[in-house]
């Protein structure tokens, strides 16, 4: 049994495991250190981490009295839409790339790949209406301000680097992982707020 004392140590332990995980390999792969079907492999596993990770949060969120039916069910709604996120991407890109089919199914391939980042948001949207707790609910719309304002200002100004030359450009659909590490600064930043 864990201790609950520690849950919230062991919520960022598993935030940085991810992290580092997933960027770790991604990074690997992207300079050659990695190759083949092995690399593949090894990145998407290291997304198994978001079970672990999403667990050990809401340890830690009981420990803090921030707990509730609405946030189980959210947890359950976004680690199912992540790890359906991570499958159907890389089975659209395989395709994709190994049949180079016509622009239609491209086009169907893409919104595919979108489609459980779509259940992500409808996950957050139905947290913030199912939340009954008005202090948690107050929280979560604070944590998607923060999330909102990091990412509009990181995206202004990348824009202008982007413009001005000094920066190469960024495909849109980077907007939602960066939205999401403006959640997790939220978070971080209410850790140190809290009561």
């Amino acid at each position: 049994m864990t201790d609950v004392a520690h849950t919230p140590t062991s919520s960022r332990w598993w935030v940085v495991a991810f992290l580092v995980a997933t960027f770790g390999t991604a990074a690997l792969k992207v300079t050659g250190t990695l190759t083949g079907p092995f690399s593949t492999a090894l990145f998407l596993a290291s997304f198994l981490l978001v079970i672990p990770m999403a667990r050990a949060q809401q340890r830690a969120m009981a420990a803090r009295g921030e707990g509730s039916p609405a946030m189980s069910r959210y947890s359950r709604r976004f680690m199912v839409a992540s790890i359906a996120y991570v499958a159907l991407f890389f089975a659209a890109m395989w395709i994709a790339r190994t049949y180079a089919p016509v622009t239609a199914i491209r086009v169907m391939l893409a919104f595919t790949a979108a489609l459980p980042v779509m259940f992500m948001i409808r996950a957050m949207a139905l947290l913030l209406r199912e939340e009954d707790d008005e202090y948690l609910r107050s929280r979560l719309v604070d944590q998607s301000l923060i999330a909102t304002g990091f990412m509009l200002t990181i995206a202004t100004l990348y824009g202008f680097l982007n413009a001005f030359d000094v920066a190469p450009r960024v495909d849109a659909w980077a907007a939602f992982p960066l939205w999401a590490v403006g959640l997790g600064l939220g978070r971080l930043i209410q850790g140190d707020r809290a009561c």
